[in-house]
């Protein structure tokens, strides 16, 4: 791992004073939200202004580092109560080895401001073959999950037999969170869990939610995704074609569908629906924390007798060998 240089200048949260430089450097930067920026587009100014003001938290704390050979720019997303953040940008993109020390600055300061919001982890979604994933990884961040994302242009029908879906209510939260548990793996789960959010559609069989669909619309286009339980791989065609006949906009946008390796098995029924693969991402993790493997140090016993407080020390079962000395010791008490 590349060692950070002592006289390297540090990274600073966004002020406002900061404006023109982030309108200057957004253009050249580096995605790492797969969702907004195929939905919304990379709009990382409005959420760095709001987020400076006194009393309003937007959740996109935005770092800047300015040097004599260089001014970079970077910000996450986090939610107040969310368990894990997501970089959402970072600017300008890598050109030589100060650039990569200077993303390590930038990495660094995100990954404590997030644990300082009590966020568990700091997420990012990059491709495999891109230098952002070595800088990553120098960076410490490990490759937790794969994911292929897939587009369907706006010219292609939506095709597949009927399926019944129906939108997700505040009861279908534990349902939900049961089918996170049987369909994505728990190491997985620990790190990057979804969230169950409002406005989803549920496919429901016999009192069973068998399928989750959400779906997130942008100006730029539609971007789906899906857990689907194996009880219904042959009701996966239907369940999303059935989701984007209830949007009608994904006529007219691209639709982009995120399928996670341990779903891959949806290719097939994607393909049919018209979408092809277009991009191959790594969902790359670090964590804010680490959790404590050894038990913490438990006081002794306190017991209340008649309004006093009295220390009992626990009980110590002794050895056989210690027996003998014990009694004697007693012994000697007893005497004096």
């Amino acid at each position: 791992m590349r060692s950070f240089s002592f006289n390297f200048p540090e990274a600073r949260p966004f002020l406002p004073i900061d404006l023109p430089l982030l309108r200057r450097l957004a253009p050249y930067g580096v995605s790492f939200a797969s969702e907004a920026s195929l939905t919304r587009g990379v709009h990382i100014v409005e959420g760095a202004v709001w987020s400076s003001l006194p009393l309003a938290d937007l959740g996109m704390p935005t770092f800047v580092l300015r040097s004599p050979q260089g001014e970079y720019v970077a910000q996450y997303r986090h939610r107040t109560g969310e368990q894990h953040a997501r970089i959402v940008f970072i600017a300008p993109d890598l050109t030589d080895d100060y650039s990569e020390t200077a993303w390590l600055h930038l990495l660094d300061s995100m990954v404590i401001s997030a644990g300082k919001r009590r966020a568990l982890t700091l997420n990012a979604e990059v491709s495999e073959t891109s230098r952002s994933f070595v800088v990553l990884r120098q960076a410490g961040f490990a490759v937790y999950a794969r994911q292929e994302i897939w587009k369907r242009q706006s010219t292609s029908s939506q095709t597949g037999p009927l399926v019944t879906l129906r939108p997700q209510t505040d009861h279908d939260a534990f349902s939900i969170q049961a089918l996170y548990c049987s369909v994505i793996p728990r190491l997985v789960l620990q790190a990057d869990a979804p969230d169950v959010g409002h406005g989803g559609l549920v496919h429901e069989q016999d009192g069973r939610i068998l399928a989750y669909i959400s779906v997130q619309e942008g100006k730029c286009g539609i971007y789906v995704r899906s857990f689907i339980h194996p009880d219904a791989y042959d009701k996966a065609q239907g369940i999303i074609a059935a989701a984007l006949r209830r949007y009608p906009r994904a006529e007219r946008l691209p639709v982009y569908f995120s399928v996670r390796r341990y779903q891959d098995w949806l290719g097939g029924s994607l393909s049919a629906l018209g979408f092809e693969p277009w991009a191959s991402q790594a969902v790359m993790v670090k964590h804010t924390a680490s959790r404590v493997e050894r038990p913490v140090f438990k006081p002794a016993h306190i017991q209340v007798l008649e309004g006093v407080a009295r220390v009992r020390t626990p009980i110590v079962k002794l050895n056989d060998d210690t027996k003998p000395s014990v009694r004697m010791a007693r012994k000697s008490c007893s005497r004096r």
